[in-house]
């Protein structure tokens, strides 16, 4: 058996902490300048090392750019579900009210953060079909969990017990693109930040929840 030498460790956290510097530098050139407007020159001067340096973690820069999508969806999670992002409604009120905080959310990071969402929604997807697909299957973990959050509804009562909790994940995933689409639109349209709350927590409500008794 080999046995690695003790400083080991301490190696891969330095190798880990310079692939994240990479990850990050990449990331605020993407959302800032855009995908196609860079280099990995560029990435590797904002990360503060040299150009062959780059070339020990990733591949090219379309290499990297899988790590930049991982890392944008984590931060969007982060971002729009907030501190309780892991903890499950329990009831109709808590559910609609969890769900216009998200609605919240998604203005406020257009407002602070609109390369990340114009990146996401508009860029991102066009760049090729493995980055589609990349995108995709992100939006599907997060999918997955909003479909145990209605299993979870569903058994404590609140919950309409008829709905598919598949396909209510995948509304779930939708109205936070619409939000995220009509804050980018900054109520051009006549789609206030308040009538877009109001109107699409309405229709959780009335979608969503369990009928009378």
């Amino acid at each position: 058996m080999t046995v690695e030498p003790a400083r080991a460790p301490g190696r891969r956290a330095r190798a880990d902490r310079r692939r994240a510097e990479l990850i990050g530098a990449a990331y605020e050139l993407v959302v800032t300048r855009g995908f196609r407007a860079i280099g990995v020159d560029d990435i590797a001067a904002a990360a503060g090392v040299s150009h062959g340096t780059f070339y020990n973690y990733f591949v090219n820069k379309r290499d990297i750019l899988d790590a930049v999508i991982d890392h944008c969806f984590v931060r969007i999670r982060d971002l729009l579900l907030g501190p309780e992002g892991d903890d499950t409604p329990t009831t109709l009120d808590a559910f609609s009210a969890r769900y216009a905080r998200v609605v919240d959310r998604c203005y406020a990071l257009v407002a602070t953060e609109p390369g990340l969402v114009n990146f996401f929604l508009l860029e991102a997807s066009s760049i090729d079909d493995a980055v589609l697909e990349r995108c995709l299957h992100n939006a599907r973990l997060y999918g997955a969990e909003s479909v145990e959050k209605i299993r979870s509804g569903i058994s404590q009562g609140f919950l309409d017990p008829a709905l598919d909790p598949a396909i209510a994940g995948e509304v779930l995933l939708s109205i936070l693109v619409s939000a995220l689409l009509s804050a980018l639109r900054a109520g051009s349209d006549g789609l206030t930040q308040d009538r877009v709350r109001t109107q699409l927590v309405a229709f959780l409500r009335t979608a969503f929840g369990a009928p009378p008794d």
